[in-house]
């Protein structure tokens, strides 16, 4: 095996499945895209991105089983049975195999905020019309009254079928088949319902525009074949297209090298536009910062809530400047040694300590960002088949400089599974993939309602304080100080609509078809649905110039035209001058 080719997240699972089969990878199932067979004849398969020169033929990778998805592209998804990743970091054809990780899914007073009525007024009453917003999320409740008649296609990834030219799994609806997806979830349907929802009281930003839905499986390899079938699809149809993704995660680098936002950046061009959530962990302790001096050992500290956690997981960068040598001390002191770069071979170690068994990644430099990537996995130790959760406590994550320079090192927790503690907590560099994007439009949230009344008449108050930044929006910038995010939104409480297919909370319920919800998850939409207005006046317009559109009308109270904030980016869009 060509160990150096694996990422360590990809590498950590083969491990565990090498070691104890495939009870050992239940855990990471809802870390990465682990697919589990339908029966014992079926092999257990991970959904991957794999890296290769733009035209390679792949199509002898069948012979051991393996399923590319694209014929063509340098960032391909592959369905890889779990026993064939020997065979594929073998293959000469092949420079990089990465994990698809699992993501999570993060108007009335809003619209005139930000003076949306005066743009369409001004740009001749602009809807959207003739121009398609893809949504990429939990489906949507095709008998919402606020869709009728727009709809164009549903690819439902959960379903089974015979998939679509991107990938050859799921299933696409059309005409009277569209009811057979549903939103169990609600998310979905409320994004749709931001951007282009047509109602007379809780219409969208755009709501003449048709809208092509992916129900995605939030498999982040799957989310990359919604990006090109939604694009794909819009230029068959001869239409501009904005695509929404509300969704996101950390196992990434934070600086726009990862596999979706490669992907991303390049699918998108003139008439082909996409906008994400910047996140919601703004008040979440999941993101430690630290400059380490050359000769200096510098602890992290984390917490790791007692009986939780059946694993925890913490992804590290730092700069190429230097290296670094990593060691974990457990709450009960029980430490691993230092471990170095390891430049050749398998470069995970497995350290079993009293209470804990660890694993440490300390592969050679990232082929996409040339900087060094550190992963470390904790899992409790038990006895026999029996594995108890990851020890409780304050674990210590130390980092000792080895180099001359100083080095920059940022740590994520994962899933979750702890959160940070101490001096080293920085509240910045929270967005992650596919915020990262560096053509993407990246959104923050702003609060325009802080309260309003259920359908039980009841008089909801949620505590946030109105008219500024969302206390729960994720800070910027970039771990390469990319400025990101580009601009902010309303997100804060978002009336919109409710799928009639999941199971709401009867308190963000308004009536029986609008409810009411937060996060950057409701402000993403809002920016999408106003570059599908965009759009609609100029359909060539590309990302840059949309962002520097944007850019100009954007602004930060009591701060110059212009200036850019890690929370805000730069700021509350206006579109009344767009």
């Amino acid at each position: 095996m060509r160990h150096q080719k694996l990422s360590p997240g990809l590498l950590l699972a083969f491990e565990d499945y090498q070691r104890e089969g495939q009870e050992a990878l239940i855990p990471q199932v809802r870390m990465l895209s682990i697919v589990p067979p339908k029966n014992n004849l079926k092999p257990i398969r991970s959904i991957v991105f794999i890296y290769c020169d733009e035209n390679a033929d792949l199509s002898h990778l069948s012979q051991h089983g393996i399923e590319v998805n694209q014929n063509r592209g340098h960032v391909r998804t592959a369905f890889l049975p779990v026993q064939s990743l020997d065979a594929l970091s073998d293959d000469p054809a092949i420079e990089r195999i990465k994990p698809s990780r699992k993501l999570k899914l993060h108007m009335d007073v809003a619209k005139s905020t930000v003076h949306i009525p005066e743009f369409r007024k001004k740009n001749s009453n602009l809807t959207g019309k003739g121009v398609i917003i893809g949504i990429i999320d939990s489906g949507i409740d095709p008998k919402h009254p606020a869709f009728k008649g727009r709809i164009l296609r549903i690819w439902d990834q959960t379903l089974s079928g015979s998939g679509v030219i991107e990938g050859k799994y799921g299933a696409e609806l059309t005409g009277s088949l569209l009811t057979v997806s549903q939103d169990t979830n609600g998310h979905g349907t409320h994004v749709a319902g931001i951007a282009a929802g047509m109602d007379a009281t809780y219409g969208g930003v755009a709501p003449e525009a048709e809208l092509l839905i992916v129900k995605s499986d939030l498999d982040e390899g799957h989310i990359a074949d919604a990006v090109r079938y939604i694009f794909r699809v819009a230029r068959e149809l001869g239409r501009p297209a904005v695509v929404n993704m509300s969704l996101g995660g950390h196992f990434d680098p934070h600086d726009g090298s990862d596999s979706l936002s490669k992907v991303i950046d390049s699918e998108t061009g003139p008439g082909r536009i996409v906008c994400c959530a910047a996140g919601n962990e703004g008040n979440d302790n999941i993101h430690a910062q630290a400059i380490v001096p050359p000769g200096k050992t510098h602890t992290m500290r984390f917490n790791v809530p007692l009986n939780q956690a059946s694993i925890a997981t913490l992804n590290s960068w730092y700069s190429s400047a230097g290296q670094l040598e990593v060691s974990l001390r457990s709450p009960n002191g029980f430490v691993t040694p230092f471990q170095p770069v390891i430049a050749d071979g398998n470069y995970i170690k497995e350290y079993t300590l009293q209470d804990s068994q660890v694993q440490v990644a300390t592969p050679k430099r990232d082929p996409g960002n040339g900087d060094y990537n550190v992963l470390v996995q904790i899992r409790g130790k038990g006895k026999g088949n029996y594995t108890p959760p990851v020890q409780g406590g304050i674990w210590q994550l130390r980092f000792k400089n080895t180099s001359a320079k100083d080095v920059r090192l940022d740590v994520w927790t994962l899933d979750g599974s702890s959160l940070f503690t101490g001096q080293s907590i920085a509240d910045s560099v929270k967005i992650g993939s596919p915020g990262c994007a560096s053509s993407a439009i990246t959104v923050a949230a702003y609060t325009t309602k802080e309260k309003y009344t259920d359908i039980d008449n009841k008089l909801e108050e949620m505590g946030f304080s109105l008219n500024t930044i969302s206390d729960f929006s994720s800070e910027g910038p970039l771990r390469n100080d990319a400025k990101k995010p580009d601009v902010a939104a309303p997100g804060a409480m978002i009336v919109s609509t409710l799928s009639s297919n999941a199971n709401s909370d009867r308190s963000m319920i308004i009536n029986s078809k609008f409810m009411a919800l937060a996060g950057t998850s409701m402000a993403a939409p809002f920016i999408s649905g106003l570059v599908a207005l965009l759009l609609q006046r100029n359909p060539k317009l590309d990302p840059v110039a949309i962002k520097e559109l944007l850019r100009k009308n954007s602004s930060i109270p009591k701060k110059p035209p212009g200036t850019f904030d890690s929370k805000w980016g730069y700021g509350l869009i206006d579109a009344q001058n767009l």
